[in-house]
């Protein structure tokens, strides 16, 4: 089954988190992304005509997406800092995942 880009949203915070300070860059995000959820099928497919596969658009996509009401800046969960080309996390974001995790 395909992941979808909700999919991301938890694992791509928890991430964050676990940095030193919050931050990755998007590059960084899309390997340790990768590296979570093993991309198969169409997500590990190649984009026609482009060096990017399904997943990692799906990963680029939090940042096309992020003034969505369900992106990730919107919601308040992290920012897109553009001079560095990555993701800083909230206290919104990590008490976002806090909750997660006392649910699961």
């Amino acid at each position: 089954m395909a992941i979808r880009e909700g999919d991301l949203i938890i694992p791509a915070l928890r991430l964050l988190a676990a940095t030193r300070d919050g931050f990755m860059t998007t590059t960084d995000l899309i390997e340790a992304l990768e590296a979570h959820f093993q991309p198969a099928g169409i997500d590990a497919q190649l984009l026609s005509g482009r060096g990017d596969t399904h997943f990692s658009q799906k990963v680029r996509n939090l940042v096309s997406h992020r003034g969505s009401r369900t992106g990730l800046q919107t919601r308040g969960l992290a920012e897109y800092v553009k001079e560095r080309e990555g993701w800083q996390i909230t206290d919104d974001g990590r008490t976002f995942i806090e909750a997660a995790d006392d649910i699961s």
